[in-house]
């Protein structure tokens, strides 16, 4: 299974791949679309065509069908639509519009994880602000919690409450989408993020998180100091 997140700034959903009009929708494709311009020059029956399906915002997740000439037949997963597929709102995407990753593995958990994972990673260089949870700013745990929030999965806000709602994963077995919990000398749990790759057997690890030393969304190795509070690793299991 693929899993990739949407990079343009908004993707249109499509019926099929020959959906989009020529003449009259070219602005709405692309990896830099222009839906201001696009919406602009639509006519009133043009605003009333079926076969435009929804829109996604930049970063929202879907699971990848099918990859056909330049489209990806995909399964919006934030956007419930029961009558048409459990799983989400299904239809067509450019693929330009798309940043596509293999899932390592077919588990609904760990799906879920690099779902949320590829969620985060839109938002790398957003600014880190304690108790942000915007574009303008987000804090570490701020950032764990949205990504899960957007694909409809709760989660606590804060880091020492997510930590118990995980389950527990065994460090040195863990895998990207899990989380990395740290903790101040007397145990209580002050920051989290994103597992990002299965540790290496000389024991580095990578993770994506709302860093307040960069004060930034990074993805970056584990330094010593950070290796030296690393107290757990979690799974969020829907």
């Amino acid at each position: 299974m693929k899993i990739a997140t949407v990079t343009a700034p908004v993707a249109t959903l499509w019926s099929r791949p020959d959906a989009p009009r020529p003449g009259v929708d070219a602005a709405a494709l692309g990896p830099r679309c222009d839906l201001r311009s696009w919406a602009a020059g639509l006519d009133d029956t043009g605003r009333m065509y079926d076969g435009v399906l929804t829109q996604l915002l930049h970063g929202e997740p879907v699971l990848i069908e099918e990859i056909r000439d330049g489209w990806a037949r995909v399964v919006a997963t934030a956007q419930p639509a029961a009558r048409l597929d459990p799983r989400g709102y299904p239809g067509w995407l450019p693929l330009d519009q798309l940043s596509v990753r293999e899932s390592t593995d077919n588990g609904t958990a760990v799906a879920v994880g690099v779902a949320a994972l590829e969620v985060a990673r839109a938002w790398r260089g957003v600014p880190y602000v304690w108790g942000g949870l915007t574009p303008y700013g987000i804090d570490c745990s701020g950032l764990v919690h949205l990504a899960f929030r957007q694909l409809g999965v709760t989660i606590p806000r804060d880091a020492y409450d997510q930590q118990p709602a995980t389950t527990d994963v065994p460090l040195g077995t863990e895998r990207p989408g899990d989380l990395y919990f740290f903790a101040r000398p007397d145990g209580r749990v002050q920051h989290v993020g994103f597992v990002t790759e299965p540790p290496t057997p000389d024991g580095r690890r990578h993770m994506l998180h709302a860093c307040g030393d960069a004060f930034l969304v990074v993805e970056e190795q584990l330094r010593p100091t950070r290796v030296a509070t690393l107290t757990a690793a979690g799974r969020i299991t829907p």
